[in-house]
């Protein structure tokens, strides 16, 4: 029997029941005045059933992308639990609406738990993106650079400053590669691991040096960054290298360095690829590799149908 939204919401208000877990749909997204319905009763939940459920609606919109959650994952960002508070705003990585830019400086500004302040920091990198590229209106996109800007410098913690430096790096800000540079010549491993994720999301190719020179750091996280960094900034100059990670000990490197190979493409990193999948077990490295084997052989179509001269109709013969 199909569970009625006030009947789930009289569930969800007895804590001696478990979570109807199939019955959440209901959930999904909420009118105005069913917004409204359900915050009455959440306030008045346990901080643990509050907690368990934005958790719940975060693992279902991942698995079904036809449930949509935001208002309540809005209405948790405001919530007395730092837990629920950083679910929520976790739970907000794909909603792209400019509203959310408001809550979440305020958050980043002024949130007395670090981690939910962090959790602010690298959800409006998503809002740098889309300022960069210009689907955001620019005083809005300076806003949020000047906010992220301010918490790299003066937020007392590391991750928050982190998060903020990695967001910073989708922006094209004139102070923000002075920024990136001394992150990444700080001596402090997790700060030049952020560095290396905001160089690969910046484009840019003023940062290749520093990313093939942490291609072989002993600290696995740092060749990670600079695996994925390479792929991102099309250092073909990395593909010797990063078929030598493809033997790494850390699988996520591995992983990295299976992805960026995809990404440059060339025969070198076909033949690597193909040579790995032969001998690969697991079903989801099989699966990594394969798709960086497409979308190899995509960006290989694409520089061939480039390299055609159209001004010779051979070119076009079948």
């Amino acid at each position: 029997m199909t569970t009625s939204f006030e009947q789930l919401l009289e569930i969800l208000s007895d804590e001696a029941q478990p979570l109807p877990l199939s019955d959440l749909a209901e959930l999904s997204d909420l009118d105005t005045d069913r917004t409204a319905q359900f915050s009455d009763i959440w306030e008045h939940l346990s901080n643990e059933r509050r907690r368990t459920l934005i958790i719940e609606l975060g693992r279902q919109a991942e698995q079904q992308i036809t449930l949509i959650f935001e208002p309540i994952n809005r209405l948790a960002i405001s919530d007395p639990d730092a837990e629920v508070r950083k679910v929520a705003i976790n739970n907000l990585w794909e909603c792209e609406d400019p509203r959310l830019v408001s809550p979440f400086l305020a958050v980043l500004t002024r949130d007395p738990a670090s981690e939910v302040r962090a959790a602010a920091a690298k959800a409006l990198g998503l809002f740098v993106w889309l300022g960069e590229i210009e689907q955001l209106v620019k005083e809005l996109l300076s806003q949020i650079e000047q906010g992220l800007i301010t918490a790299l410098v003066q937020d007392p913690d590391e991750e928050v400053r982190r998060r903020s430096l990695e967001s910073l790096g989708f922006s094209s800000r004139s102070e923000v590669p002075a920024l990136i540079d001394q992150a990444y010549n700080s001596g402090d491993e997790a700060l030049i691991q952020s560095a290396l994720l905001a160089m690969g999301r910046s484009v840019s190719d003023q940062w290749g040096p520093q990313v093939l020179t942490k291609l072989y750091n002993p600290a696995p996280f740092i060749r990670l960054e600079a695996a994925r960094a390479a792929g991102e900034l099309e250092l073909r100059e990395s593909i010797e290298s990063l078929i030598d990670l493809l033997n790494d000990v850390n699988e996520q490197v591995c992983a990295a360095a299976i992805w960026s190979l995809g990404q440059l493409g060339g025969e070198d990193a076909a033949d690597a690829l193909l040579l790995l999948l032969d001998s690969a077990e697991g079903e989801h490295l099989i699966e990594l590799i394969e798709e960086a084997l497409d979308h190899l052989a995509f960006v290989d179509n694409t520089r061939n149908f480039l390299l055609i001269d159209v001004d010779d109709p051979e070119d076009f013969s079948f």
